[in-house]
């Protein structure tokens, strides 16, 4: 027996518009307070009506069981589209199953921890900046910097040293591209992409120099003879299906767009508010500078340290928790369908959020709360598979999921060891859902230096640190923000 869910009729007329248009996660949040894991929201945008389901076990549904029938929403694959053509993020059905198995060995662990000296060279470089910023006293855009970190790493990992020679040109066009993207995704109507509006030809001209380049690149490594380097690039040119058959030119430029927009803005975000985050509970970022401070002694970490950095792995998945990059996602279901025993017509869309899910007070006790050590009897995936889910799930989980853990943990160990992040007193951090999960006036900051680390002290040593202790360095960190949960 099936029924239907229950839900906020809204205004006259608006239905619920103006709350989503207003603070869509907030929205979906007080939802599912008020109305239950399941909720339906009446009068938002063409599709009616809108679900929201927010239970593990729903999105399990979604996500994996009945995933045949929940393909993502057309209109918002439309305007990825725009941007990546038929890349992952867009495919669907044979030709999805035939890219990801060729985008595969892209993702194979021995090539992701091949980028990881090109992860710690590029932290380095960001770190001297910060530093020079420390000693003249200037305040840093957290959201900025972090931006343009993951955009080169993730550039040398797709083009080797090619990247080198148009990062300048490439980035500016991505940072214009996904400025664009952006707006149009926060509307349910825009102008198609042929009107000359003057968004739409930035937009445009952003894609071109983009493709100009990606293609260029391409060209040229197709008729080099020599080595090749060892990188997405050509994992993605060389990849081939038992039959011989590989990618298209098109497909390889596809992919490669894909992975370059969804592969930097999600890492950015989530580094933008681990670090918003260690900012504002000091004896959090005392306990991880202590733990890299024993195992590294000042040296550089590398792929094979971060087993024995199991406070920073905790950091990481505590702050993916609070602040997922991809907190919104939708699906659109082919036939009607039911989920958690509630009707979902074909045809509308159904919110899934990370955000509100991770959230959800039946998994996680104080779920405000960010508190790292939670996850000491929960291990790697939490209480559910789905109650924490920052790389979605099911056959379309992030193919870069490993990438994006190695980094944030390299990134923030490197910097426990130089800095210390303090937010600037008064600046507003304001989440702002869009294509991931953003700062509505970004993330402003001062920098504090840190001593030179100690040598390594032996190992077990941390774990016989006393709370004085560990109080002493959180005060050290000078931190003017206390106490409460993620806000």
């Amino acid at each position: 027996m099936t029924r239907q869910a229950p839900g906020p009729k809204g205004e006259p007329v608006l239905g619920n518009a103006r709350a989503f248009q207003a603070d869509i996660l907030q929205a979906l949040q007080r939802g599912r307070r008020e109305y239950g894991d399941v909720v339906r929201f009446e009068g938002i945008g063409p599709l009616f009506p809108v679900f929201f389901v927010g239970h593990p076990d729903g999105i399990k549904e979604i996500l994996q069981d009945k995933h045949r029938n929940f393909p993502k929403t057309p209109f918002v694959s439309d305007r990825w589209r725009a941007l990546v053509g038929d890349g992952l993020i867009c495919s669907e059905g044979e030709l999805w199953k035939r890219q990801r198995r060729l985008c595969q060995p892209a993702f194979h662990r021995r090539l992701i921890t091949s980028f990881a000296t090109g992860m710690t060279e590029v932290t380095a470089g960001l770190l001297d900046r910060w530093e020079a910023a420390a000693r003249a006293h200037r305040e840093v855009d957290v959201t900025l910097d972090m931006t343009r970190l993951a955009l080169s790493v993730l550039g040398g990992a797709l083009f080797g040293a090619n990247w080198r020679q148009d990062s300048e040109v490439m980035a500016h066009a991505v940072e214009v591209a996904i400025g664009e993207a952006y707006k149009k995704f926060g509307k349910f109507v825009s102008l198609p992409e042929g009107v000359p509006t003057p968004a739409n030809l930035r937009f445009a001209r952003a894609r071109k120099q983009l493709d100009r380049i990606i293609y260029r690149v391409i060209e040229d490594r197709r008729a080099d003879r020599g080595p090749h380097p060892d990188d997405l690039l050509e994992a993605l040119m060389t990849a081939t299906e038992d039959d011989g058959s590989g990618m298209t030119v098109e497909q390889v430029r596809n992919e490669v767009m894909t992975f370059m927009f969804g592969g930097h803005e999600t890492v950015a975000s989530g580094l933008t508010w681990a670090l918003y985050l260690l900012s504002r509970h000091p004896e959090v970022a005392a306990r991880l500078e202590a733990e890299v401070d024993e195992v590294l002694g000042g040296r550089l970490p590398g792929v094979e340290d971060l087993p024995r950095l199991p406070y920073v792995d905790r950091v990481v998945r505590e702050s993916l928790r609070l602040y997922p990059p991809v907190s919104l996602i939708s699906r659109t279901p082919l036939e009607d369908d039911t989920v958690q025993g509630y009707d979902i017509p074909k045809g509308s869309m159904v919110l899934l959020s990370s955000f509100v899910t991770h959230r959800h007070p039946d998994f996680w006790p104080n779920p405000e709360g960010f508190d790292p050590d939670r996850w000491i009897p929960l291990g790697e995936q939490g209480p559910h598979r789905y109650a924490w889910w920052p790389f979605s799930g099911g056959p379309r989980k992030c193919i870069g999921d490993v990438f994006g853990l190695q980094e944030m943990k390299l990134v923030l160990a490197m910097m426990a060891q130089r800095v210390r992040v303090r937010l600037a007193p008064g600046h507003p951090v304001i989440p702002r859902p869009g294509i991931t999960l953003g700062q509505e006036h970004g993330v402003i900051a001062t920098v504090a230096l840190r001593e030179k680390a100690p040598p390594a002290a032996p190992r077990g040593a941390l774990a016989g640190a006393d709370s004085e202790a560990i109080a002493a360095a959180a005060a050290a960190a000078g931190c003017p923000v206390h106490g409460g949960g993620a806000r």
